[in-house]
């Protein structure tokens, strides 16, 4: 799952696609209220989820696992494990759901804020199926890699035909 241009911006609630950058700040898509909006840097810190990772404590010698891994490990447990409510659920209560999902996660470094704000942003992403462009994101790259292939392929082949 590619969350490259999805960016959280400290002081707007949710999770913003980013539609451009410029010199002082970057224009988001902002789905609470359904239009773009220009968001400086200098007063409101800015966080892309693509940069995000949570660790982890497994033998592969990985230290942390990106979100959006963590987001598709949500999304594949969600029938069985529904989300808690971030804003009404205690602490063990996150942690039994996080620990259900990613059994792997570093209970020592993975606070009670990280998860809160892990079910938040998927919450969020999901109810405004975001979750799903994120995915096509990452698949449209594949698809017109093969694409572009697929004539270079043809051309070879009719040279050597020729032959």
């Amino acid at each position: 799952m590619n969350l490259e241009k999805y960016v959280v911006v400290s002081g707007i609630p949710g999770v913003h696609k980013l539609v451009s950058t410029r010199g002082n700040g970057l224009i988001i898509e902002d789905r609470n209220e359904d239009r773009t909006r220009f968001v400086s840097v200098r007063q409101n810190p800015v966080t892309p989820l693509g940069t995000i990772g949570i660790y982890v404590d497994n033998d592969e010698g990985g230290d942390t696992i990106s979100l959006g891994e963590v987001f598709l490990k949500m999304e594949a447990a969600l029938e069985a494990n529904p989300l808690p409510d971030a804003s009404k659920a205690n602490s063990a209560e996150m942690r039994a759901y996080f620990t259900a999902v990613l059994p792997e996660h570093d209970q020592d470094r993975v606070h009670a804020n990280d998860i809160k704000k892990c079910i938040k942003w998927f919450a969020f992403m999901h109810s405004h199926n975001m979750i799903e462009e994120a995915k096509k994101a990452t698949e449209a790259p594949v698809e017109s890699a093969t694409a572009a292939e697929t004539p270079a392929d043809t051309a070879i082949k009719t040279e050597e035909e020729s032959k």
